[in-house]
């Protein structure tokens, strides 16, 4: 019989050992790991606001304002003044900074595919269902409401949320 303990273990031994993994492309990689996800978002949205980032990362103004100063320092992300509003700066990737993104996303991708490399899709269905149901009775238990297809935006709520319980 599989005891809860065990299976609860071998989830917290795959966190620990992809957290290994970010820790070591860190090293290699210009960006930090929180940087990609502001990245990815002026990206998908080219001259973006801050405040845009912040809404959609559910993150606060201030630390984007902080990231996004430490891109424009590393020269992977440009600021213009908006016409319109003089306040207002538009974010959008520089060529290094595409180039910044694209790597870190394919040390991802390959390792993911290493890691996935032994399961058949059928396998790979299976454990998303299981996965996807889980997820879903601890939302349940945590009295978090609603879908979310994009897992990057159920991970932003989750990050809030911790955050504010230890700021607690």
């Amino acid at each position: 019989m599989i005891r809860n303990k065990d299976m609860v273990g071998a989830f917290e031994s795959i966190h620990l050992l992809r957290k290994l993994f970010v820790r070591r492309i860190s090293e290699t990689s210009p960006l930090h790991f929180s940087q990609v996800a502001i990245m990815k978002t002026i990206e998908q949205n080219e001259n973006c606001t801050q405040s845009t980032i912040a809404e959609r990362l559910c993150v606060t103004p201030a630390s984007v304002a902080v990231s996004t100063k430490r891109l424009q320092k590393a020269g992977l992300i440009t600021k213009t003044v908006d016409s319109d509003n003089q306040r207002c700066k538009r974010l959008a990737l520089t060529e290094k900074g595409r180039e910044a993104i694209e790597h870190h996303i394919s040390l991802f991708r390959d390792y993911d595919e290493l890691v996935f490399s032994d399961l058949t899709e059928d396998e790979k269905e299976k454990l998303m269902e299981v996965l996807g149901r889980m997820i879903s009775r601890m939302k349940e238990i945590e009295g978090i409401e609603g879908e979310f297809s994009d897992t990057l935006k159920l991970q932003c709520i989750l990050h809030k949320r911790m955050t504010e319980l230890e700021k607690e």
